[in-house]
């Protein structure tokens, strides 16, 4: 469930490699392939930026959960000693 996001977003990379190739592969002018050739490395540049965030983001939910057990950890061992 916390990496589908990731997983979705290199799958999409990965179609936008396979239309690369294939624009390359075309028998279309090729002016016309390199604009669509750059069109879709644009595409895959705003991709590996999504990637590298999500990345980051899921450092930050293993964090935040482990920061979480950490605390309910302390509240239950403070109050087992209270007693």
């Amino acid at each position: 469930m916390i990496y589908r996001k990731l997983r979705k977003l290199e799958e999409q990379k990965r179609d936008i490699q396979s239309l690369i190739i294939a624009a390359y592969q075309s028998g279309a002018d090729p002016d016309v392939v390199m604009i669509r050739v750059s069109d879709l490395l644009w595409d895959i540049d705003i991709l590996d930026k999504e990637i590298e965030e999500e990345k980051i983001f899921l450092g930050c939910k293993w964090g935040l959960a482990l920061f979480l057990f950490a605390s309910v950890s302390l509240v239950i061992y403070g109050l087992i000693l209270s007693k």
